[in-house]
């Protein structure tokens, strides 16, 4: 059986670390090893790791930020696969075993393997968190950006992982949604198993609340995913909206805060930009077409296939 490396980046991370460790180490999936990545920690985070002795891996680095730490785990990593868990998070016992069956009988075109997730406050699970919808198997590029819901809890092949240079260090936000494009670029594909294995908890302090930079960032990553010459004409008018669909959140949010703050003038600006915004994402979703309008207008029916729009992580609370 294949060897699976998992890995948590934790910084200051005492509290729930422990919890963490524990749900790999109930994984039915014996094939593991367990590495620890302290990036940084001032806390009692070393001596949660100690506390398990032999049973887990474990690096330090300074403080760099959670891709660093990936990346530092990735390069010490012994198995065929790699998978990823914060360290706040916790895995279901049969997680493991189910995603290295699904990608072992995928086709080899398929990369990474990832499991619906629950929402989670550490002790009861608050809502579903559906990476995509329909059965079980692969989706790729284009699929992925109808759906948009990426998160960090992926298995993938470590080949795969350090064929397109791992995470990228600089992003402490989006750096989900940074390696899932470029791990499904080029035709590769995906195999969502729609259970939810992964519990990943809602934090008030996590980096995740952070939404608009979150957003700031996604468009950054949409700009530069739309400069690749590999993408088909459809998957660029899907990045294109999801552009526009998140800048126009934003001009939303400054419009709020300009009420707030009590500057008429520039509210009045920032919803100007926010209709703007919101006019070029309508002409651009997916599956809009002029035949479409003209059919609701005049109350033909469509024979078009009716598809569900967008639902992203990037408003989620942690």
């Amino acid at each position: 059986m294949a060897l699976v490396s998992i890995i948590i980046p934790a910084h200051n991370a005492e509290e729930y670390l422990k919890g963490a460790i524990h749900s790999l180490l109930r994984q039915t999936y014996p094939w593991v090893e367990i590495i620890i990545v302290d990036d940084g920690s001032t806390d009692g985070t070393a001596a949660v790791v100690r506390g398990f002795g032999n049973q887990v891996r474990s690096l330090y680095q300074v403080n760099a930020g959670p891709s660093a730490a990936r990346n530092a785990g990735l390069a010490r990593a012994r198995g065929k696969y790699v998978a990823f868990l914060d360290a706040d998070d916790q895995f279901h016992p049969e997680r493991i075993e189910i995603l290295v069956r699904a990608l072992e009988a995928a086709s080899p075109n398929a990369t990474f393997a990832v499991s619906d997730a629950w929402l989670w406050d550490g002790t009861r699970c608050l809502r579903r968190y559906n990476v995509s919808e329909g059965p079980a198997g692969e989706r790729g590029l284009t699929r992925f950006l109808d759906d948009n819901r990426p998160y960090i809890g992926i298995l993938a092949r470590r080949e795969a992982l350090v064929g397109v240079g791992g995470f990228r260090q600089d992003l402490w936000l989006n750096e989900d949604l940074h390696l899932w494009l470029r791990l499904l670029a080029d035709g590769n594909t995906y195999v969502h198993v729609p259970e939810p294995l992964y519990l990943y908890r809602v934090r008030h302090h996590s980096l995740s609340r952070k939404w608009q930079h979150q957003l700031e960032g996604a468009c950054q990553l949409y700009l530069e995913a739309l400069g690749r010459s590999s993408l088909s004409s459809g998957q660029r008018r899907r990045l294109a909206y999801l552009l526009w669909r998140d800048r126009a959140r934003l001009h939303a949010a400054e419009a709020h805060r300009a009420r707030a703050e009590g500057q008429p003038m520039r509210r009045i600006a920032f919803l100007g930009r926010y209709l703007g915004a919101q006019s070029v994402r309508m002409l651009l979703r997916p599956h809009f077409t002029a035949r479409r309008l003209w059919s609701k207008r005049n109350g033909e029916p469509c024979v078009l296939e009716e598809i569900p729009g967008p639902r992203d992580k990037h408003l989620l609370t942690r």
